[in-house]
């Protein structure tokens, strides 16, 4: 797995990073979870580690859309918005070259991180439209996170926000992008997240 984050590190340039800190605050997330007992017999089934190390993986699919549209400073056109959400699908399609040739619990959670982070509670997402708990609990994690973390990150096409405007945002989104609960709890731990980015 080392070898392909280094490839999409050097590929995708801002991608290493925004994964690898995806990854640690998905353990913060599974912190909170048993902190106030929310699904606990769900979350201990898990396997932590590799819930973890799958986050390195949910942009896979960025390694196939190109650096014109990555980098871009500006906003996409509809068209290169399009290409961009091909992110998803080719990421599973990657995913299920990799699943060939290796097995284990990362991969499985890799598999819904890559095809469920950009649903959203609404059912509005993509790439299948998922609505509320159709969409796994594990992907409804991983779209908080992504998204905390893109707010707080510089991109081609922003500046930073900072810790308070990336929560405000996101309870904005509470119920129409991410799941009320899940957004409620991510607000509620808010602090942990601000000292680990």
């Amino acid at each position: 797995m080392q070898n392909i984050t280094d490839f999409m590190e050097k590929s995708g340039g801002m991608t290493g990073g925004h994964m690898k800190r995806t990854g640690r605050y998905i353990g913060l997330f599974l912190d909170l979870f048993m902190k106030v007992n929310l699904f606990p017999q769900v979350i201990l089934s898990w396997d932590r580690d590799s819930f973890i190390r799958s986050a390195l993986l949910h942009d896979l699919g960025k390694i196939s859309v190109r650096n014109s549209i990555l980098f871009k400073p500006g906003r996409l056109t509809r068209a290169e918005f399009e290409e961009m959400k091909t992110h998803t699908l080719r990421g599973i399609e990657i995913f299920k070259e990799l699943q060939d040739h290796n097995s284990g619990n990362t991969l499985k959670y890799a598999k819904i991180c890559i095809g469920t982070h950009h649903e959203w509670w609404d059912g509005s997402g993509y790439p299948n439209g998922l609505k509320g708990r159709q969409i796994p609990l594990q992907g409804r994690i991983m779209a908080i996170v992504d998204v905390y973390d893109a707010l707080i990150s510089k991109r081609p096409y922003k500046k930073p926000f900072n810790h308070k405007e990336a929560v405000k945002l996101i309870m904005q989104g509470r119920g129409s992008h991410f799941d009320p609960l899940l957004a409620d709890l991510f607000q509620a731990g808010s602090d942990r997240f601000a000292e680990a980015s």
